[in-house]
């Protein structure tokens, strides 16, 4: 098994690319064996940098360094629940990476590991603009904006009757300003609910595409049947990156509206 995972890193692009690249520039500068030397130590450098890159992805100790930083305590729910969820299947997909025999198998579940940890970085930028974005609408006092409004729409009806060729627009602007806020609270209900409904599903089908992945490893033992798991996993992440960036831009728009 350790046989074919250094075949494999040996086999690198990289690795041929800087070994070809050195011997071309020892015929240039006239030696041969300068050249092949050169390259021999360049290739070597690059299989033991991708045996290394290798090894660690597969390793579940790091899970923690990829996880430091992301505390889902520091956001209310549900953010804190999807950040959880999400470093939790991926410690269960680092677990099972550790588990797997060394070779193919388990080298390309290293390589869709990385994929997750990319989507867990997804979830958990998403759940902290989700979050920063609920503390923005609990901040919009509803029930006193609503008495307020209707306040100014009757002081405004009282001032347009008593002087119908008025130009004093204060009354007016009045309006117009808290009606904005109530607009802006709607509008941020309707983003962060949506945004739950959406990192929920896209939640589950990340738990479903880790089970399929233990399922697969360690029923068939055949690295080609991971294929649908690691393009599951690819639109996945794809997807939790499209919502980041709706979420980003919706909660913007909402705000500066407001």
């Amino acid at each position: 098994m350790a046989s074919t995972s250094l075949a494999r890193a040996a086999v690198t692009p990289v690795g041929l690319g800087l070994g070809v690249a050195a011997v071309i520039a020892g015929l240039l500068a006239g030696s041969l064996v300068v050249g092949v030397l050169l390259g021999v130590v360049l290739w070597l450098a690059a299989t033991v940098l991708t045996m290394l890159k290798r090894t660690a992805a597969a390793s579940p100790g790091t899970a923690g360094a990829t996880a430091r930083g992301l505390d889902p305590f520091t956001l209310g729910e549900p953010w804190r629940f999807f950040a959880r969820d999400a470093l939790q299947a991926q410690a269960r997909f680092r677990e099972l990476v550790g588990k797997t025999p060394a070779g193919p198998t388990r080298d390309r579940l290293a390589d869709i590991g990385q994929r997750l940890d990319e989507g867990v970085q997804q979830v958990w930028a998403t759940a902290q603009r989700g979050n920063t974005l609920r503390q923005a609408r609990q901040r919009i006092d509803v029930p006193s904006l609503g008495r307020r409004l209707g306040e100014a729409q009757r002081a405004a009806e009282a001032s347009a009757a008593a002087d119908p060729l008025s130009t004093d627009d204060v009354a007016a602007r009045t309006v117009a300003s808290l009606q904005g806020q109530l607009d802006s609270a709607s509008r941020l209900d309707e983003v962060t609910a949506q945004a739950e409904k959406r990192l929920r599903l896209l939640q589950a089908q990340l738990d479903e595409s880790v089970t399929r992945a233990a399922e697969l490893s360690a029923s068939v033992g055949d690295v080609a049947a991971l294929a649908g798991v690691g393009t599951d996993i690819e639109h996945l992440v794809e997807e939790m990156e499209a919502l980041r960036l709706a979420l980003e831009e919706s909660g913007g728009l909402s705000a500066g509206s407001g």
